[in-house]
């Protein structure tokens, strides 16, 4: 099977795009430029083929006759914002190589850009379509082929969007290799034998939603950053192989669902950084089906596996979860642990070893955290997940049998090493291959959010002195280790008082190294920024900050040790990151109010971060109806509570349009005129040059160089990548030329991406202006390594922020002191 990517490029570069299931090639009329297309239709005779070269045509607007029509310099079919495109009500119409655009904006209507009605047999094909409330639309249309497609819906909020593919009551159906962004869902419904190959579907609600759908398959197809990814109901027999489904962060955010559907298999499927990797309702749902969930890998999850307590006969074996926050959670905390089997998973979080080196465990796997189970019951009580009372209670549990709670599964035969995934569709940016061993090239890390009981210890803490780490002077740099075959740098440190000393942290992921060997000081009152590109250590530089994770060497902050004296730590941190793992259906003033009770703040701090954050307008919304710039300023709100000395960022503007970014940044740069010290992660060299005093440049693990943030100092990485948002129109255009030139091109939801030397990241651009193609932004970031981290899935973005300047006082009010 071709990748999505590689199909596209050939149809950009191609005059006359062919695919398989085309009519041929009998005599042909041509119609040239500046020629009507909709006289040409109404004179052609049935089965006649029209090659259409270049030019704009407003028609036709109805095709009722057996044709083909096949663009060449890729003609426009332009709707002028009213109606539907084209519509086609004849069996055998084959419609290839064109751009159609301007759909009208009626959901009740459902215009859109090509609505096949009651015409078996269609084949829609290496079509560009754009600016459309519906993409194609196929209504009792059996047999028909959608393939090699691009679609890109309105700029409307999500819920106004219309589907970008919808499949209604037409058997046989093939949707195959086509990319779709921004439309609302693809659905699939009340039809049977479907098959779902090779497609790409971001930035949706549903990327696949199913219905009444038997003996479909759903293979190959890569499901990324949605609502969610791919949800399958009241259906029998579907198939569901060899896809990815990673960072669907809506609502719900299921990677997969299955809802009252029987013999369902899902084999085979790289489940990452969703909220929950796969949901089962009642599924199987009729007596003697049952449901397969078998060579799967579940990785950096909320949750790995949520069951609904009817679920039964559910076999789930080889699949290798790793790494989930939750590994397997039964909603409400009921369930019976003997309903379904569980055999031969790998489990990351596994106590027990393989005496006789069969691959096998010589123990049973048991899931049987006292925690997660009051968090079934309890979802709010989530928040406390990386509290120190979480891990009491677990303490607990194992000290004292009575509070021992019932497990909620038994593996027997648990591996030791995680399952291998080959052939799935690549992520943005990386090429295609398989996916390997994990054994730790794959390290998708769950979401944290910090919550630390405070009460009076709290209050304590932030009026006593805290013992101070001994100033370090700027000639005491501690060696650290550089690149194999390079002289380590010294650290700059600052003639400043140190709040974090850092000597030789080390790291290990199974046989990767994540961190080795990295020493630096940040002094009090720094912005300091780690910087290099995924999987380089940052993330997990931060996490040994905060003493969540264990780790090699020695860390202090103001002289205290995270492993030791980690709740002291933390009460001086507060933690901000990429993605906050809120409830979505909590209000903000609750929210806030929640945490200020977790950390013994009282109300007068609450409102007075609401005014200063901007979201004292925002206070009764729900946290799910927030934009994603909104969510991060309430992120920020968590975070300085117990108005900490040090705050540390994960990417804090990662997931945000440019308004968002900035209001983020001006409340950054007011806190460090405010003194606290800021220790972030970020791709954006902007932002670095913005908010750093230095820049920390990890690579592979080791601190290849530190010193001020300075163009140059973050150009010396090596490579960057150029993401340019181009006019939706030339994007193909843009494509081609970029590799042409022999850049390489790549895609990632809306944007052209390239990667390329660091001291030539203009050259791309000016390639592109000189010929005429439309850069409406861009950004620059560190290049992403093959074999880089997948990063955990974002939300899909929300509305434009709202809700005026972010603040008028010049600071955060105090806490209270008791």
């Amino acid at each position: 099977m071709k990748a999505a990517g590689a199909v596209l490029a050939a149809l950009a570069l191609a005059a006359a795009p062919a695919w398989a299931g085309a009519t041929g090639e009998p005599a042909a009329r041509l119609v040239a430029p500046g020629e009507s297309l909709a006289a040409a239709v109404a004179a052609a005779a049935p089965g006649d083929t029209l090659r259409v070269r270049g030019g704009v045509h407003h028609g036709p607007r109805v095709i009722e006759r057996p044709l083909t029509l096949v663009g060449e310099g890729w003609p426009v079919l332009d709707g002028g914002g009213r109606g539907t495109v084209v519509a086609i009500r004849a069996p055998g119409v084959s419609i290839e190589g064109f751009e159609l655009r301007g759909s009208g904006s009626s959901l009740d209507e459902e215009n859109s850009g090509i609505a096949v009605d009651g015409a078996p047999g269609a084949v829609i094909a290496g079509n560009r379509l754009s600016d459309v409330l519906f993409g194609i639309y196929l209504r009792r249309s059996p047999g028909s082929r959608v393939a090699g497609n691009r679609i890109e819906g309105k700029e409307l909020p999500l819920a106004r969007r219309g589907d970008a593919i919808r499949v209604w009551y037409s058997d046989r159906v093939t949707l195959e290799e086509n990319t779709v962004t921004a439309g609302r869902d693809v659905v699939l419904w009340y039809s049977m034998a479907l098959t779902v190959r090779g497609n790409r579907v971001s930035g949706g609600r549903y990327g696949l939603h199913f219905m009444y759908c038997d003996d479909a398959t759903i293979a190959g197809n890569l499901l990324l950053e949605n609502s969610v990814g791919a949800f399958l109901m009241y259906s029998r027999r579907l198939r569901l192989e060899g896809n990815t489904v990673a960072g669907n962060h809506g609502p719900s955010g299921y990677g997969v669902g299955l809802k009252d559907m029987d013999d369902a298999v899902v084999r085979g499927n790289l489940l990452a950084g969703n909220r929950v990797g796969a949901y089962l309702d009642n599924s199987p749902r009729e007596a003697g089906s049952t449901t397969t969930l078998s060579g799967n890998l579940v990785t950096g999850n909320d949750v790995g596996v949520l069951l609904m307590p009817n679920v039964r006969r559910v076999a789930v074996s080889d699949n290798g979860f790793r790494e989930n926050r939750e590994q397997v959670s039964v909603a409400g905390g009921g369930g019976d642990p003997a309903a379904n089997r569980w055999w031969a998973n790998y489990w990351s979080d596994y106590p027990g070893f393989d005496a006789d080196a069969d691959g096998f465990g010589e123990t049973p796997y048991r899931s049987e955290r006292l925690f997660e189970g009051l968090a079934d019951r309890h979802p709010p009580l989530r928040y406390l997940a990386d509290a120190p009372a979480a891990g009491a209670l677990e303490l607990a549990a194992r000290a004292f049998p009575l509070v021992r709670p019932q497990p909620k599964l038994t593996d027997p035969t648990p591996r030791m090493r995680p399952p291998t995934l080959a052939g799935l569709p690549p992520l943005p940016g990386t090429p295609r291959r398989g996916w390997g061993p994990l054994g730790g090239a794959l390290l998708a890390a769950g979401l944290l959010l910090l919550v630390v009981p405070a009460g009076a210890a709290a209050a304590a803490a932030r009026t006593e002195s805290p013992p101070q780490a001994r100033p370090v002077a700027a000639d005491e740099g501690a060696p650290v280790a550089g690149p194999v075959g390079v002289e380590a740098p010294r650290v700059d440190v600052p003639k400043v008082e140190a709040l974090v000393t850092v000597r030789d942290l080390g790291k290990s992921f199974g046989d990767r190294r994540a961190l080795d060997g990295v020493s630096f000081a940040i002094g009090r009152g720094e912005a300091v920024a780690f910087w290099g590109p995924n999987g380089a250590g940052k993330t997990t530089a931060l996490r040994a900050l905060l003493g969540v994770m264990p780790f090699e060497g020695e860390v202090r902050i103001s002289g205290l040790d995270p492993r030791r004296q980690g709740k002291a730590v933390r009460q001086r941190i507060g933690f901000v990151p990429q993605e906050s793992a809120f409830q979505e259906e909590a209000g903000v003033l609750e929210t806030l109010e929640f945490f200020a009770a977790v950390r013994g703040v009282g109300g007068e701090r609450v409102a007075g971060l609401l005014g200063w954050l901007g979201l004292a307008g925002h206070a009764g919304d729900r946290v799910g109806e927030l934009s994603g710039g909104l969510k991060q300023r309430l992120a920020l709100g968590v975070a300085l509570l117990a108005d900490p000395p040090l705050l540390l960022l994960d990417e804090p503007t990662a997931n945000l349009d440019a308004a968002a970014q900035r209001s983020i940044h001006e409340l950054l740069l007011r806190l460090r005129k405010l003194g606290k010290t800021l220790v972030f992660t970020s791709h954006r060299l902007e932002e670095v040059l913005l908010l750093a005093d230095r820049v920390l440049r990890l690579r592979e693990g080791r601190l290849e160089a530190a010193g001020p943030a300075t163009a140059a100092a973050l150009d010396s990485a090596g490579r960057a990548e150029l993401q340019l948002l181009v006019a939706p129109a030339q994007r193909a255009d843009a494509l081609a030329l970029l590799a042409a030139a022999g850049y390489g091109p790549g895609e990632l939801g809306d944007l052209v991406t390239v990667e390329i030397d660091a001291r030539r990241k203009v050259e791309p651009l000016a390639l592109l202006l000189r010929r005429g193609v439309e850069v409406e932004d861009l950004s620059i970031s560190a290049a992403t390594p093959v074999g880089g981290d997948i990063a955990a899935g974002n939300e899909v973005p929300g509305e434009p922020m709202a809700g005026g300047p972010v603040g008028d006082t010049a600071e955060p009010p105090a806490p209270e002191a008791g």
